[in-house]
């Protein structure tokens, strides 16, 4: 088995969340989840090599995990559950929709921060990214800290409506 990159562990470790909730919904049991997501996790370890850097990890996770949990829900001879494979595969489906538009919230955000003047992007960066408390960007801008607060208010009103005008122009 070859040795798994840095990007690889990463995008695992990273995606450990958003997969142990998919396996929730799709199974409706916590400890079943969990028991599910370890064997996803021995799944994709061994099948790294199928993994193709730099396109969609989480798509590909999701779908180890979705025939991860029809294996489980098939060899605990339980049937497809209680709300039956088809709307278990629906489900998977509006789970797969919901991913895809936060990526593409990410990608408008992305451009939309790209739109701001350089002292703009800045101060998101300070407040958001490095996490400075508003008093001190007040501060260190030489604002009163409700003037900051307003400034990042009105920023993040502008990257609100930005986004919304960018996820309208992708939209099917």
């Amino acid at each position: 088995m070859p040795e798994p990159d840095k990007e690889f562990v990463y995008e695992l470790t990273d995606w450990q969340n958003r997969l142990f909730g998919y396996l929730v919904t799709l199974l409706g049991n916590l400890h079943d989840a969990r028991d599910v997501l370890q064997e996803t996790n021995l799944v994709m370890w061994r099948r790294m090599d199928t993994f193709t850097p730099g396109t969609d990890f989480g798509a590909w996770a999701r779908k180890c995990a979705y025939f991860q949990a029809m294996a489980f829900l098939r060899d605990r001879k339980r049937g497809p559950s209680l709300l039956g494979e088809e709307l278990l595969a629906l489900i998977a489906e509006e789970e797969e929709r919901a991913c895809f538009d936060e990526n593409e919230r990410k990608l408008a955000l992305r451009d939309c921060l790209g739109q701001l003047d350089d002292d703009q992007r800045r101060l998101i960066k300070s407040r958001y990214d490095d996490q400075v408390p508003v008093r001190k960007l007040a501060t260190d801008c030489g604002k009163s800290e409700s003037a900051m607060k307003m400034t990042l208010m009105r920023l993040r009103e502008l990257l609100q409506v930005c986004i919304s005008s960018k996820m309208r122009e992708t939209a099917p």
